[in-house]
């Protein structure tokens, strides 16, 4: 559903800001290749595409993952 990966982003998109993570997306804009959250030069995760389609970001296990290793809440 839209507004819940509208509300997933920005949830990461605030954690990432609070934690100083940086969003790093690869490819053309509506055609996304590769995302990736990186910290300190270290990458923390990363979500890929597989095959010739555009990724499809799951926010909402990027999300998760962020809170599973520690990085919670984020800047409104």
């Amino acid at each position: 559903m839209v507004t819940d990966k509208k509300l997933f982003y920005n949830r990461v998109r605030r954690t990432c800001l609070k934690y100083d993570i940086d969003i790093a997306l690869k490819g053309a804009p509506k055609n996304w290749r590769s995302v990736q959250l990186i910290k300190d030069d270290q990458l923390l995760m990363g979500d890929y595409s597989s095959g010739p389609c555009p990724l499809d970001i799951n926010w909402k296990r990027l999300h998760e993952e962020l809170t599973k290793y520690g990085f919670v809440g984020g800047a409104k």
